[in-house]
């Protein structure tokens, strides 16, 4: 019997039958690259900077990118610089703190809006406690021809990295976003979309039928709730994502 239940188990995940509806939607593919190297200018310029690079990004050139926090100033922002070959080519700002115990997830690189040039995607752990383990900084940089980048940022709760999605599969993804909720003394999960545009993230929801909730139970559930109407989810979107920020 214990041998027939686990057969139907592996079936039943195997196949894909638990799994979000977003989940049906394709994917991207990335490349993944984590050699974080560690500069600690703490001593000398009270800064620590974590910097990778990806050689031949730009055909014959490498990318580098260089995530740096400040030790001196609690109230100045980190930043992101970026550079082409040896040459510094750009410098972003970033309300995120970085350190050796939030920098482990690797780089994801693809092209997200269809446009044939790499994009990059960055996961910054909160590094909290208990359901606060799930919030994440996601980061974006999407290259545009004079081969610099616009920074997309901003707060969500995830488990690793939840992959895009290709909803009408034109081959531009959209990012989709998740939230907790509280209706009728339950908690649910509030799952909104976006897509990536020229002017940062666009809301895809109401092209989609979305946001889409499911309810927090103590195990896996995929399952649309069927205790909230649909018009109801409506009032719990968001326009843009939490502590969301845009930078060209």
């Amino acid at each position: 019997m214990k041998q027939l239940v686990l057969i139907i188990f592996n079936l039943i995940y195997l196949t894909g039958y638990c799994q979000y509806p977003f989940e049906e939607s394709p994917k991207p593919v990335y490349e993944e690259f984590n050699d974080w190297k560690l500069y600690d200018l703490t001593e000398t310029k009270q800064q620590a900077d974590y910097t990778i690079t990806i050689n031949d990004f730009f055909e014959t050139e490498a990318l580098t990118i260089q995530l740096t926090s400040y030790t001196g100033d609690e109230d100045q922002a980190s930043s992101i610089s970026i550079f082409r070959g040896k040459t510094q080519v750009q410098k972003l700002s970033e309300d995120m703190f970085f350190s050796t115990l939030n920098i482990f997830e690797p780089i994801r690189i693809t092209d997200f809006n269809a446009d044939n040039l790499k994009d990059i995607k960055i996961l910054i752990p909160y590094m909290g406690n208990g359901i606060a383990a799930l919030n994440v900084r996601v980061i974006y940089l999407i290259q545009s021809k004079n081969n610099k980048f616009s920074k997309i940022s901003y707060d969500d709760m995830m488990d690793g990295n939840r992959e895009e999605r290709d909803f009408n599969k034109d081959g531009i993804f959209e990012t989709i976003t998740m939230k907790l909720d509280n209706y009728e003394n339950n908690n649910y999960w509030t799952f909104n979309i976006y897509e990536f545009t020229e002017l940062g993230l666009t809301n895809a929801n109401e092209k989609n039928n979305y946001p889409i909730m499911t309810q927090y139970l103590y195990k896996k559930n995929f399952k649309i709730t069927n205790k909230i109407s649909y018009s109801k989810m409506k009032t719990y979107a968001l326009k843009q994502p939490k502590e969301y920020n845009w930078q060209k």
